[in-house]
């Protein structure tokens, strides 16, 4: 199945329909221009040592925490929070205390929502979140997915689902048990030994590899008409209604050519356009992204960049935003990576042929 695009597609997409159509699904509201949200993921919470791939974000992280709690957001923790296929519950637990303490102001304030992932699946087992979070968030429930129906008032506007995005994936769902005792046995003592961060920071937010697109292609086709919002692949993907096309190496030299035979053309003119045609007429190492024809896809990136950034996907005031802390100054501020309407991104998948 690995070789066979087709049907690993097959495989994450029936994944996700078996999260989506579970049964005890749970299903919220959230309105759009009074209610606050950040989205965070894929943390990987260790032990303080070399395989632990949060340590150097958590000042990062603790930044935003404090400021999303001041202005009033919810906060969703959308899987792998814990690396728990490398370290024992305890372990993690006790290493983070300070974050958990920043964690339990939401729970206590009604505004924590958290979800399980690959890397933290121990959670999806109800003895083992009493026996290890109970204690710190009373009554806490961890779910695998979520619908969120995104109102104006009383007014309909659409659909969100959120979900860490491993389901029906071979090494992270289905055969995970194998791939935790590979990653605790034989990829962590290398980590820890070199102390090598794990993820590093994408550049680009559309389709970049098979697993973002098939995610994709399964929001595509809903017939719910609905935007998923995922983690997993640590690359930040952010959804534009309005497709952006690049253009050719010969509508760029065109311009070129016009600007040098302008008197007035400045030399930073020139620098940009020099830039861009060298950039569009140069062959791309590995495959291209992919451009998405339809915003029905986001994903939040991660807390565990090898740089000490933390992204997330932020939700308030009817816009919907790829935020990055810190800021390049390394300031205690969010840098806006992307933003768009929420409402013009639900209006766009609602009108769309599937």
């Amino acid at each position: 199945m690995a070789d066979d695009p087709k049907k690993y597609r097959e495989a994450v997409q029936a994944g996700l329909d078996r999260a989506y159509d579970h049964p005890n699904l749970t299903e919220k509201t959230f309105d759009v221009d009074s209610d606050r949200l950040i989205i965070f993921s894929d943390h990987h919470r260790g032990s303080r040592d070399g395989a632990d791939d949060f340590w150097r974000c958590e000042r990062s992280y603790h930044a935003a925490l404090g400021y999303y709690f001041e202005a009033g957001h919810r906060l969703f923790l959308l899987g792998d929070v814990e690396e728990l296929w490398e370290n024992k519950h305890d372990e993690v637990l006790k290493a983070y205390k300070n974050t958990l303490a920043l964690e339990q102001e939401y729970h206590r304030d009604g505004r924590l929502e958290r979800f399980w992932g690959n890397h933290d699946d121990s959670w999806r087992h109800e003895g083992d979140v009493e026996k290890h979070l109970h204690k710190l968030y009373p009554g806490l429930v961890v779910h695998e997915a979520m619908r969120l129906r995104i109102v104006d008032g009383d007014k309909p506007l659409g659909l969100l689902f959120l979900v860490h995005g491993h389901q029906g994936t071979m090494d992270s769902d289905r055969f995970s048990g194998v791939s935790r005792l590979v990653v605790r046995y034989g990829w962590r003592p290398f980590q820890r030994r070199f102390k090598i961060p794990s993820t590093t920071p994408s550049r680009d937010f559309a389709l970049r590899a098979r697993h973002d697109d098939a995610m994709f292609q399964w929001a595509r086709k809903r017939p719910e008409k609905l935007v998923l919002i995922a983690g997993h692949t640590h690359r930040p993907v952010f959804s534009d209604p309005k497709v952006k096309k690049e253009r050719t190496p010969d509508e760029v030299d065109a311009e070129l050519k016009r600007l040098r035979e302008t008197p007035d053309t400045t030399p930073d003119g020139l620098a940009s356009l020099r830039a861009e045609y060298e950039l569009v007429r140069t062959e791309q190492f590995g495959d291209p992204p992919k451009k998405m024809p339809l915003p029905c896809y986001f994903n939040t990136g991660c807390c565990s960049y090898g740089d000490g950034d933390v992204t997330g996907i932020e939700i308030s005031g009817g816009r919907i935003r790829l935020v990055r802390w810190l800021d390049d100054e390394a300031a205690p501020m969010f840098k806006q990576l992307a933003d768009e309407s929420l409402r013009d991104i639900l209006k766009a998948v609602e009108g769309s042929q599937g």
